[in-house]
């Protein structure tokens, strides 16, 4: 098993991530899937909306309204955080509900880049959840500074890793960012207190032997080590160090706070960007309160509950007549039958096989006909006198 040759903690992305589906498919399955699986009564039923309010998931309201009938209840915050306390009133517009959650991120198609959208009103590329990626700056920002300044050189052949004084927790200034990243004993050979060298010509840095692990993983890799010093790079994996908070200012929001602790292995993720797996961490995080909630909340035993939490993929096509396209790709699904205290969890291939047995398109969902009708004259509400 994968998971006990390296352990994580975090969902691995390449699993959750494994399918796609375009907003026409996921909720084309999605209605037939309410129907026939969960037996709802869809005259009786809300769908509630908990991600990220951008203009890049703007079509995506519109599929809401051709699937269920209404408009979506808001469910979440920005970042697509759970709104806890919208759980109640969601649940006293209808007899069910279908949530549909998850973070998102931008993909440029052009050059096959996770993690910005291009944005028509400001006229250029911004990040994508700009969110998650406001919370994920100062670690992202003291990761890139450890990556690039920890040097590896061998030397009679004997490996050594040259690393900032700042990391080592020896301070000469302020710190510039309000996370500090610390080095665990797995990256050194031998106590990281006692076994470095300060040399005359770096007084800026202490040397020290590299563990004996991370010396067999760099040679079972082929990596070139020379006497001249380079960056330590991606070899600086999460297992090699963790985030503290240092600054005097609380951690400043709920998101963060959750997300902190995970952060190591977030930002040092390699098979996609941080962008990627933040966002599917976090897709992660609020699925697990969702049920919580949901379990807990009196209100809710009995209505019927279905929610589905995935990653959105937004793209940008300048040739379009709505200029946004999303893909979703599924990863974790609950369902409470109308009455039950607790429902059932499903993980992606599950909720993937379910969605599998379900046509897409058994009957068409109407976009084209809310556009056109979007586009005629607006009727005043205006009392006339």
């Amino acid at each position: 098993m994968d998971y006990l040759k390296r352990p994580r903690i975090i969902p691995d992305n390449r699993a959750v991530m494994a399918r796609e589906y375009s907003m026409t498919t996921i909720f084309g399955k999605l209605r037939e899937m309410v129907t026939d699986y969960c037996k709802f009564d869809m005259t009786k039923t809300m769908p509630v909306k908990v991600e990220c309010p951008d203009e890049s998931q703007g079509l995506k309201i519109l599929y809401f309204i051709a699937t269920f009938g209404t408009s979506p209840f808001v469910g979440g915050k920005v970042g697509a955080e759970l709104d806890t306390s919208a759980i109640v009133p969601a649940s006293h517009h209808a007899e069910n509900l279908v949530y549909v959650m998850g973070s998102h991120t931008g993909y440029d198609h052009h050059t096959n880049k996770f993690g910005k959208i291009y944005r028509e009103k400001e006229g250029g590329f911004s990040a994508c959840c700009g969110k998650l990626a406001g919370v994920m700056e100062p670690y992202i920002k003291e990761y890139n500074y450890a990556k690039t300044n920890i040097k590896l050189f061998k030397e009679e052949g004997r490996v050594f890793l040259e690393i900032p004084n700042r990391l080592l927790g020896i301070h000469s200034s302020d710190e510039p960012h309000p996370a500090k990243l610390c080095l665990e004993p797995s990256l050194i050979k031998g106590n990281p207190e006692s076994e470095g060298v300060m040399t005359a010509e770096s007084p800026r840095s202490v040397i020290f032997e590299v563990h004996p692990d991370l010396q067999h993983l760099l040679e079972a890799k082929k990596q070139t080590i020379t006497e001249d010093r380079t960056p330590i790079g991606n070899e600086l994996a999460g297992d090699y160090f963790r985030f503290i908070w240092i600054s005097s200012a609380p951690l400043p929001d709920d998101i963060t706070r959750r997300l902190h602790p995970l952060m190591h292995q977030i930002v040092s993720s390699v098979d996609y960007p941080p962008m990627v797996t933040i966002a599917n961490v976090h897709t992660w995080i609020e699925f697990n309160r969702f049920v919580d909630a949901i379990n807990a909340i009196p209100d809710v035993l009995s209505k019927g509950i279905f929610g589905v939490s995935g990653l959105t993929i937004d793209l940008y096509f300048e040739e379009r007549t709505y200029h946004y396209s999303n893909i979703f790709c599924p990863q974790y699904a609950f369902f409470k039958p109308v009455g039950e205290r607790e429902g059932i969890v499903m993980g992606p291939s599950e909720i993937n096989n379910l969605l599998d047995s379900f046509p897409a398109n058994k009957r068409r969902l109407s976009i084209d006909k809310i556009l056109e009708c979007n586009d005629k004259e607006e009727v005043s509400c205006m009392r006339k006198e």
